[in-house]
């Protein structure tokens, strides 16, 4: 079974669409702006987001705390999942059920609080503290 999708191109001859390897998980503005960046790297990215829309199928319009949601993702084969909601708690949760579900090797997870970091890591997460990465590019430029 086939997890790309086929597409159709001017050219009317059909080819298969990549499949995703990183999904960008909920964020709005900031899970845009990180699929974004991604694509810019190379990267083929699918984003889950209840506000997603999207004209090439690439994103899912959805709660990324739903397991029904996530499952329609096809986040099986990805290479990372990164967990960006605005809610610490959430993204902790949105992340278990990755883990948990998934056979995914890479979960970064967005962190607000720099308290938090050791607790997202332990539960076996790469965490990026916003707060931290925000600080330090101030401290840069000072």
């Amino acid at each position: 079974m086939s997890l790309e999708r086929p597409t159709l191109p001017f050219n009317g001859v059909r080819q298969e669409e990549p499949h995703p390897d990183h999904h960008v998980l909920g964020g709005g503005h900031v899970g845009d702006a990180i699929a974004d960046r991604l694509r810019t790297d190379g990267q083929v990215v699918a984003r889950v987001d209840e506000a997603a829309v999207t004209t090439d199928g690439s994103s899912v319009r959805g709660d990324p705390a739903d397991a029904a949601t996530l499952s329609t993702a096809e986040l099986t084969d990805a290479d990372a999942v990164v967990v960006a909601t605005g809610s610490d708690a959430r993204n902790l949760l949105v992340a278990q059920q990755v883990r948990a579900h998934f056979d995914v090797e890479r979960v970064v997870v967005l962190t607000h609080h720099p308290e938090r970091v050791t607790s997202m890591a332990a539960a076996g997460h790469e965490p990026v503290c916003v707060t931290t990465a925000v600080a330090d590019a101030v401290a840069r430029t000072a």
